[in-house]
């Protein structure tokens, strides 16, 4: 019998998890994180019900009402089949289409776009479940077909706007075997109170640990930021036994777009003793340095101080990536799964961008993020998993289940769906929203 069912239901339910101190991103304070959580219900024609979830940062935006009005009547009564990997993705983006052509007047991008992307993840979860298989796994069967079209993801401003990555597999269910992903870790965050050598410290032991990648964000403050890239630079190496190396090893700086413009960010980086590296980067790479819609600044940014550039968090418009990219100010894309559309949107921009022999990393959601793009295609992205939590993002109390991580890789689950179920004390989605 072929697995198929039918949408019932979209329930959300938003959440919210005080942090210990208030953060500082770019130009704004964090002081709370708030989530919501959207279960998908199905019905197969034998009478089985089967949901699927997912969960993201509301950044104090109505995503849950979004949800309800905005995409929930263009998914409902939708049937998925999941069969085989081709038909997960024909139904799943039979159903995306549906819902951005069907709030189009509105949308397209933004917040409507994320919240189209928590339904699209949620459909992913819910595909897997009903297959009995994982979600990395349906998304490896034929991967060359990639819809819907996005723009051109590389260099090339004449490549096909198609993302085609290898050709297709016969994958039959069961068969593939988990592979490990590299991962990347919020080691830290210049919180005020603490000296360039408290992060350092905080930055090292995670090194010790085994994490090749590790990130901090932005301080204002130009000369603590000297100081702890001084401090890193000089030690690090020797902790993890290796260079830093450009997309793969060292550390990461999340400026969050906190610089205004191109002189702002050149004089904080001249500041900061970064600038002008010959041979071995200063910087696995400079994050979001400008907003991302300003690729002529990033660009400037990138060829003055000789610094790889990252850019993807909160993108919602694959054309940022193309404009990027076509003023080489994008060495490193980052995907934010929930934010540029859901899987299907992210899975083929990231087999496009590996195709290129780009390195591509991920941007929260490491639930979901661990699935796309094969065995080496995105760089997961994790904060501290503690049982006890991290001071910088609750997330991983949310949800149970999710990624094993270990020596600075992140290996997804071989259960059905993606993996992971929310937290139903913190997520009440039993009743309709």
């Amino acid at each position: 019998m072929v697995p198929a069912a039918r949408v019932v239901a979209v329930r959300t339910a938003t959440t919210v998890v005080p942090l210990p101190q208030p953060l500082r991103l770019g130009a704004m304070t964090v002081e709370r994180r708030e989530y919501v959580g959207v279960r998908v219900v199905a019905q197969t024609d034998d009478g089985r019900t089967v949901a699927g979830e997912s969960y993201a940062l509301t950044r104090e935006a109505p995503m849950a009402e979004l949800v309800d009005r905005l995409v929930t009547p263009h998914v409902v009564g939708r049937e998925v089949v999941a069969s085989d990997g081709v038909a997960a993705r024909a139904s799943v983006g039979a159903a995306w289409d549906a819902a951005l052509r069907g709030s189009a007047i509105v949308g397209r991008v933004g917040l409507v776009r994320r919240a189209i992307g928590l339904v699209d993840v949620a459909l992913w979860d819910l595909a897997g479940r009903l297959a009995a298989r994982p979600v990395w796994s349906l998304l490896d069967d034929g991967a060359a077909l990639v819809g819907p079209a996005e723009p051109g993801v590389g260099g090339d401003k004449d490549a096909p706007s198609r993302a085609v990555a290898g050709s297709p597999r016969d994958v039959s269910p069961g068969a593939a075997v988990a592979v490990p992903r590299p991962a990347i870790l919020v080691a830290a965050y210049p919180t005020p109170g603490r000296t360039a050598r408290d992060v350092a410290d905080e930055v090292l032991a995670h090194a010790r640990a085994g994490w090749p990648l590790l990130k901090i964000s932005r301080s204002p403050d130009r000369a603590l930021m000297r100081d702890l890239l001084a401090i890193l630079r000089a030690e690090l190496p020797d902790v993890t036994g290796r260079p830093t190396v450009a997309g793969r090893s060292g550390v990461v700086v999340d400026v969050g777009f906190g610089w205004r413009d191109a002189d702002e960010a050149l004089a904080d980086l001249d500041a900061w003793g970064v600038t002008g590296a010959v041979g071995e980067s200063a910087l696995a790479w400079l994050e979001d340095p400008l907003l991302p819609e300003d690729a002529v600044g990033a660009a400037r940014v990138r060829d003055a101080s000789g610094l790889p550039l990252s850019v993807g968090d909160e993108v919602t418009d694959p054309e940022v990536f193309a404009h990027l990219a076509m003023l080489g100010a994008l060495d490193v894309p980052r995907v934010d799964v929930v934010a540029i559309g859901g899987v299907t949107v992210a899975d083929p921009l990231v087999r496009a961008w590996a195709a290129r022999g780009m390195v591509v990393s991920s941007h929260v959601y490491p639930e979901v993020s661990v699935h796309l793009g094969g065995a080496a295609g995105i760089g997961v992205e994790t904060f501290d998993r503690s049982p006890t939590g991290n001071p910088y993002d609750p997330a991983p109390l949310l949800v149970r289940g999710g990624p094993v991580f270990d020596g600075g890789h992140a290996t997804p689950s071989a259960a059905p769906g993606l993996g992971f179920t929310l937290d139903p004390d913190r997520f009440d989605l039993e009743a309709p929203s």
